[in-house]
């Protein structure tokens, strides 16, 4: 028997990114940044069958903003909303967008996972982001569902890289070697890159002889470093724990170096 994943409704999605209501931009934009709420945006995916399933945004110092920042929505189009098996991949349209002036509107491909319910986000040398700005031009929302298309295009491509992955298996030393690599996304130095390597629930672990395939690895590093919760020391010899990524720029910014990074270790083993 199969379940259909819950989407969203607008008081959920209000309850996560209440930004994503703004009804004006933040006071301080130009006479020239053209306003389009999000929510209408949202709207207009969802005519089309793409379904909000999940909701995040950032958070401001400034007093006022937090109405108008940054804002992340993931949408999953309605033929794929049965819940996918333990394990299983499933393409997502990711929607990022601010109205304070700190983002354009941004389409992205993300691969959800449903072991760690995360999630990737795809950026590759040949394909990444599109972005939509906030100037004038009747043409807008069309210029929003070409790029939306365009991504969901994509997809086939995405999901062939991920079974490629699946594929390679990695020794020790060479997840090591990735490891280091992501520390240097997210530089933290009360702990080791080997620490980015514990697997958090063992469909993850690797074999007897350490072992593990580059997907599962891009994964467990991926959940170390955006939910934070390592133990380590800092420079005082202190007990301390990494902190998760709240961040709606950071968690898009982490993501996306990690799937470069899977993608360059998949060309050199």
């Amino acid at each position: 028997m199969t379940t259909t994943l819950a989407t969203l409704s607008n008081e959920q999605l209000r309850r996560s990114a209440p930004s994503i209501f703004a009804s004006t931009p933040w006071h301080r934009m130009s006479d020239r940044y053209r306003f389009v709420p999000t929510i209408e945006v949202v709207d207009m995916l969802r005519d089309r069958g793409f379904m909000p399933v999940r909701a995040q945004q950032s958070r401001s110092r400034i007093e006022g903003k937090g109405d108008f920042t940054k804002h992340l929505i993931r949408f999953r189009h309605d033929s794929l909303l049965d819940s996918p098996r333990v394990g299983e991949e499933i393409p997502e349209l990711v929607l990022v967008n601010s109205h304070d002036g700190t983002s354009s509107y941004q389409l992205m491909a993300g691969i959800f996972r449903l072991v760690c319910s995360n999630g990737l986000v795809v950026q590759s040398a040949d394909f990444g982001s599109i972005r939509v700005h906030h100037s004038g031009g009747s043409d807008f929302h069309q210029r929003v569902i070409d790029a939306t298309y365009q991504i969901v295009e994509e997809a086939p491509r995405t999901m062939a890289a991920i079974e490629e992955w699946k594929g390679i298996t990695l020794t020790r030393p060479q997840q090591l070697a990735l490891a280091d690599a992501a520390m240097e996304i997210k530089p933290n130095a009360s702990i080791r890159p080997a620490h980015l390597l514990t697997a958090r629930r063992s469909e993850d672990y690797t074999d007897q002889d350490g072992r593990r395939d580059l997907w599962r690895t891009t994964n467990v590093l991926q959940e170390n470093l955006l939910r934070g919760g390592l133990a380590g020391h800092n420079a005082n010899g202190r007990r301390v724990r990494t902190r998760p990524i709240k961040s709606v720029s950071e968690d898009v910014r982490v993501n996306r170096a990690l799937w470069r990074l899977a993608e360059r270790m998949a060309e050199l083993v």
